[in-house]
């Protein structure tokens, strides 16, 4: 059994020890100066042991108070703490991961189901947003409603909690389609008979026709599309070659809808990163989902 005086006397005596001045615990309790001062004199006549040396409202805490005083604060937070939670208890953690749309749709969403097995007491929300497909100004992050930010683009030291991915390399792909018949690449220099498909301003293509030592003519057709998703779709579709990685493309190699014509690689402009915002309240329910996620990105990647 527990032998402890009265809660009201405890709060009282918590509230004036850290404000040391009995109006103002009155004021924060809602009730008058004397019925503060009655519960301080019932608590010290429960202990017997003086807890304050009073002048006027100003109090000093004794040796005793001192003791008692961070033990009750604690308490009371650690109880306020836990009241306020219970509410939500039952609810899972949301997080919002905020990624460029392709990625979105071609990497992230193929990978919830492996995500809520490994992680079932949490729930995600998923906010495309195009601005990730680039991006390399640390600034861009304050207007960003999300605890988790996958983007491709340059890191910036100012940046938010970073975890950096490996490398990416870039390859041509097209539809198995373009590998046979009269117009079939076979050289490198055989995507020139092709439209051209981009999902940037073409700084992409003009890495790889470069590392393939092939020379891009003033009229080469080119398509240039919004994302990448939207240009391995046309790829698929055998409208043109789009450039592709281990990423983006892998489902579509996987299912036989895109081919690698070419095994020449080349180093992409950008890199996958994924930023962590600071202030998230649930911050240990956003680490574990963001390494997940690198980790899983990573093994894609090497």
């Amino acid at each position: 059994m527990r032998r402890l005086p009265s809660l009201n006397a405890l709060r009282a005596f918590e509230a004036a020890a850290r404000h040391q001045h009995i109006a103002r615990a009155a004021a924060e309790l809602h009730v008058t100066h004397g019925a503060v001062s009655h519960q301080i004199r019932h608590l010290e006549s429960l202990l017997g042991t003086t807890l304050f040396l009073r002048s006027g409202n100003r109090i000093t805490l004794t040796p005793a108070a001192q003791r008692l005083l961070p033990v009750l604060s604690e308490s009371f937070d650690r109880i306020a703490r836990v009241i306020a939670g219970l509410d939500h208890a039952d609810e899972p953690d949301t997080l919002t991961i905020a990624c460029a749309p392709a990625l979105a749709a071609k990497w992230l969403m193929p990978e919830m189901a492996a995500l809520i097995e490994r992680h079932p007491g949490i729930s995600v929300d998923i906010a495309p947003n195009q601005e990730m497909a680039w991006l390399d100004d640390h600034r861009d992050i304050a207007a960003i409603d999300a605890d988790i930010i996958l983007a491709y683009g340059r890191i910036d030291s100012g940046m938010a909690d970073v975890l950096s991915l490996p490398e990416i390399r870039f390859f041509p792909v097209c539809s198995p389609r373009l590998t046979h018949g009269p117009q079939a690449l076979r050289r490198p220099q055989d995507v020139l008979g092709h439209t051209l498909l981009h999902d940037d301003n073409g700084a992409g293509w003009r890495r790889w026709l470069e590392a393939a030592g092939v020379e891009t003519p003033e009229d080469s057709r080119d398509m240039r599309l919004g994302n990448a998703s939207l240009s391995l779709g046309a790829a698929a579709d055998g409208l043109g070659i789009a450039l592709g990685d281990t990423i983006l493309a892998d489902a579509d190699l996987a299912a036989g809808r895109l081919v690698v014509p070419f095994p020449i690689r080349v180093a992409a402009p950008g890199e996958y990163f994924i930023l962590r915002p600071p202030g998230v309240h649930r911050a240990s329910a956003r680490d574990a989902v963001a390494n997940w996620l690198a980790d899983r990105l990573s093994a894609r990647l090497v």
